[in-house]
């Protein structure tokens, strides 16, 4: 496939805890009672990031490519530690990030610094990131069964299956693209597919300021 600007990369572990299998069911009770899902955490975040975006860009003569070079990194940074607490979550790994996400999985998102994003282009992506999201909410739903089967041979086996990893972490990196794209760090819309492509020669990966490296 062509390149695309956000990399994501989790290797699948060569075992998995019963006992954190059973911590995440208990996570999972513990935060329904409360009616919170990580569906609902992305929804607000589809929402939220071209509104913030938007009026990030629109403040005063503020030039609109230090959106990506002083928000940017912040926003980069929100993204992997969502991403690695949800790899937990989706039975993608049984590390949370103790003091940086990177720790857990490999993210960056890689921008072209001489564009300049304008305010009622990123207000817009509440729109046309719709069809991306309805599909990855088809697809998040089969992930359902997906991980319920995961649950069941991590308990047997203690260990997730090839196929069954490479399904969640596709529902992953799908998420993490259109989060990118909702917050107007990246132009291209985020492409209908599971797969990761190579960085770009000519791309230079955000980071978060919190010193991560890019992958």
């Amino acid at each position: 496939m062509s390149t695309y600007p956000v990399h994501y990369r989790l290797e699948r572990p060569a075992s998995m805890s019963r006992l954190q299998l059973g911590i995440r069911i208990v996570a999972f009770l513990a935060l329904g009672l409360f009616g919170i899902s990580f569906g609902t955490v992305f929804l607000c975040a589809f929402v939220a990031l071209p509104a913030i975006a938007s009026v990030r860009l629109s403040t005063g003569d503020r030039d609109r490519r230090a959106y990506l070079t002083e928000d940017g990194p912040r926003i980069v940074g929100a993204l992997r530690w969502f991403a690695a607490i949800a790899a937990w979550a989706s039975l993608l790994t049984d590390r949370l990030p103790d003091r940086t996400p990177q720790e857990v999985l490999s993210l960056s998102v890689d921008t072209d610094p001489t564009r300049t994003p304008t305010p009622g282009a990123a207000l817009l992506r509440i729109i046309t990131g719709i069809p991306s999201a309805i599909v990855l909410g088809i697809l998040g739903w089969i992930g359902l069964f997906v991980w319920l089967w995961a649950a069941l041979t991590v308990l047997v086996t203690a260990r997730i299956g090839e196929g069954a990893h490479a399904y969640l972490v596709g529902v992953q990196r799908w998420s993490i693209r259109l989060l990118a794209y909702q917050a107007a760090l990246v132009d291209e819309y985020p492409p209908f597919s599971f797969a990761e492509s190579p960085p770009g020669p000519d791309a230079v990966a955000v980071q978060s300021r919190r010193g991560n490296q890019p992958a």
